[in-house]
C-alpha cells in the first residue's frame, strides 16, 4: 500500500472514530452548535476520504462500485493484506 493510500485510510479511520464519539455526545446534547459543527466537519472529511479512495484505489463500501461491467468491490487487496 502506498503512502497516499495509507494516508487516506488513516484519515477515514480518524474521521469515523470522531463521528462515532460525537454521535454519543450529541445523543445527550442534541442542540449544541459546536458539536454539530464538528460532526458535520468530520462527516465531510470521511465522505471525501471514502470518495477519493474509491476513485483512486478501490471502493470502501460495496455501494461505491461504479463500473457497469466489473464488480470491483473485492478485486483489490484489503488494507490489512498490504506489506508488513
Amino acid at each position: 500500500m502506498c503512502n497516499e493510500e495509507m494516508r487516506l485510510w488513516t484519515q477515514l479511520q480518524e474521521a469515523s472514530f470522531a463521528i462515532d464519539d460525537l454521535k454519543l455526545y450529541l445523543d445527550t446534547h442534541c442542540e449544541e452548535p459546536a458539536a454539530m459543527a464538528l460532526y458535520q466537519q468530520y462527516r465531510l472529511q470521511r465522505q471525501n476520504a471514502m470518495e477519493e479512495l474509491a476513485l483512486r484505489y478501490s471502493p470502501v463500501t460495496a455501494d461505491q462500485v461504479l463500473s457497469p461491467s466489473k464488480w470491483t468491490w473485492t478485486c483489490a487487496p484489503w488494507p490489512w493484506e498490504g506489506e508488513v
